[in-house]
Order: C-alpha cells, then sequence, then structure tokens
C-alpha cells in the first residue's frame, strides 16, 4: 500500500523538513510517496514502454538524455497524448522531462526522484511551470491517481515473479 511521505523526505541517512503547504508556490506541486517497492523496481516500472497504468493504452519511451516519450489514452471517440522531452536522467536516482498534453501550450516540467528507504523506497515528484491554477490542480491529483496504480501494477509484478 502506499501513502503520501510524511513531512520529512530522507536523502542520504538525513532527515530534511519538507516547506509546508503556505511556503511553497502554489502553481507547483511536490509530493512525497512511501512506497514498499526498491527504487529499482519504481525507477524501472517508470520507463519501461510496457508499464501502461490505465487510463493509458500506449507508451513510447526513449530513455535516455535528449530522448523523446509520448503517453497515449486512446478512446473509441478520441485520442488524448501527453509527451515530452527527457532533459536528465540518472538510473535509480533521478529523471527530468518536459510534459505538455495534447499540444495545448501550456508545456511544464516534471522531476523524478527515487530514494532508497528501509522498507522500500520515497518517489518524489515536482512538478512545475504551471500557469493555470485548474491544470496544476488536476495534475495534482492525477499524480495520487498514477502512483496508487503504478503501485498496483508493482505488486501483482511481485506476484507474477
Amino acid at each position: 500500500m502506499i501513502r503520501p511521505a510524511s513531512c520529512y523526505c530522507h536523502s542520504n541517512g538525513l532527515q530534511q523538513a519538507v516547506p509546508g503547504p503556505h511556503q511553497r508556490n502554489r502553481m507547483n506541486i511536490d509530493k512525497y510517496y512511501d512506497l514498499p517497492f526498491s527504487t529499482e523496481q519504481v525507477y524501472a516500472a517508470w520507463i519501461c514502454p510496457q508499464t501502461i497504468i490505465p487510463p493509458a493504452t500506449r507508451m513510447e519511451i526513449d530513455p535516455t538524455v535528449g530522448g523523446h516519450y509520448r503517453l497515449f489514452i486512446e478512446e473509441e471517440d478520441r485520442c488524448s497524448r501527453t509527451e515530452g522531452l527527457i532533459f536528465a536522467i540518472e538510473p535509480e536516482r533521478h529523471v527530468r522531462f518536459t510534459w505538455e498534453r495534447d499540444r495545448d501550450g501550456e508545456i511544464t516540467e516534471v522531476e523524478l526522484f527515487f530514494t532508497p528507504t528501509k522498507n522500500g523506497s520515497t518517489l518524489r515528484i515536482r512538478h512545475f511551470g504551471f500557469s493555470k491554477q485548474e491544470t496544476r490542480d488536476m495534475h495534482d491529483s492525477g499524480w495520487d491517481n498514477y502512483v496508487t496504480r503504478l503501485s498496483q501494477f508493482l505488486l501483482k509484478e511481485d506476484e507474477a515473479a
């Protein structure tokens, strides 16, 4: 089961306080998730094109610096696409990429940090550069849903192994 991490980020064995909601830029997202999976598992699932987390139906990814990714949601009456370029990638530690949905012109950035913990790992998601509060809020809850489904996917992988 995933749960949002407490108000501490564990990095290199040190605890660092995370700014409270009143101290953060309201147009950015900064979330921590404690996961019962290793950083290797979470990272591998994140960059693997076979990791399809609903409502996504297909993913294309070149997990290299300068690589491109596309995430598709294909339904009977429409097709939605999120895509971007990868700026930084440190296997099992850090990924940074742009994010644009349906070529709407609002290009944001996402940073992922994978940190090992005693019971698995902490996934930190920073999503920043929003120009509209409504879009920011939609993504805020969207990340919670995505990480929940990613955890369910990884649990099934563990059970199948």
